[in-house]
């Protein structure tokens, strides 16, 4: 894509976290960013001196601390997204995000999380923790809904076989995937809404191992903007 600038920033550790910038603008967003290594983001940022114009979290996580929050108050900028409570300004389904030539779309896409999000660029969608490679993102964990995540899946289903696919968490060193790849061999995709409902209703007894730390400090109440100042308005359309 041209004068895109993206990368993952985590090294390929399992919770991944992506930097979309404008090589022409050198404006940057970095979406779902982890708490303690806000000090690389930061040098990433300086090394070719790009200008974050907000940290976005596309979920409530419940398995680490998000670092949304510390990132756009050390460079006073916005913190979007998810959750509600947490942060600045939260996305509506519909919604844009204008990072210098790079336009960002919003989908509303609960299920994981009620408050679940994926980002749309021309060709690529960050799917947060909606769908992973080979698999969606669990729905046992609170505010959870499996039919509300079969319905979020079928509307990413609607994408083109071409789009490339960037989830927010893989357990297995993979990259990326395509939209294609996922429509033939992920089996989840391949359910019916019954069986899918029925798998993802399912107790499990494993749960992410920062769970009660994780949702305290990630839905801590934050400041919300009632009214955007005017770069926010140029910013978000």
């Amino acid at each position: 894509m041209k004068g895109l600038i993206f990368e993952e920033l985590n090294g390929g550790a399992s919770c991944r976290t992506y930097l979309i910038a404008c090589a022409r603008t050198r404006e940057a967003i970095i979406v779902d960013p982890v708490l303690e290594l806000v000090p690389s983001y930061l040098q990433r940022l300086g090394r070719d001196r790009l200008q974050l114009l907000a940290a976005v979290d596309t979920h409530t996580h419940a398995d680490h601390l998000s670092g949304g929050r510390e990132l756009a108050r050390m460079l006073g900028t916005l913190y979007v997204g998810a959750p509600m409570a947490a942060v600045e300004r939260t996305l509506r389904d519909g919604e844009y995000m204008n990072v210098g030539d790079i336009h960002v779309k919003v989908w509303a896409s609960p299920g994981h999380t009620a408050d679940g999000l994926v980002l749309l660029l021309e060709d690529r969608v960050l799917t947060g923790d909606t769908l992973l490679i080979g698999a969606s993102g669990r729905t046992d964990l609170p505010s959870g809904d499996p039919e509300a995540a079969y319905d979020s899946l079928e509307r990413l289903l609607t994408l083109p076989s071409h789009m490339l696919v960037y989830p927010a968490h893989d357990y297995g060193g993979r990259t990326f995937s395509t939209m294609g790849h996922e429509r033939v061999t992920n089996p989840r995709l391949r359910m019916d809404r019954a069986a899918f409902v029925e798998l993802m209703s399912r107790p499990r007894a494993d749960k992410p191992a920062r769970l009660e730390e994780a949702l305290a400090y990630n839905s801590r109440p934050g400041e919300a903007l009632e009214t955007p100042a005017p770069e926010e308005a140029q910013f978000l359309i």
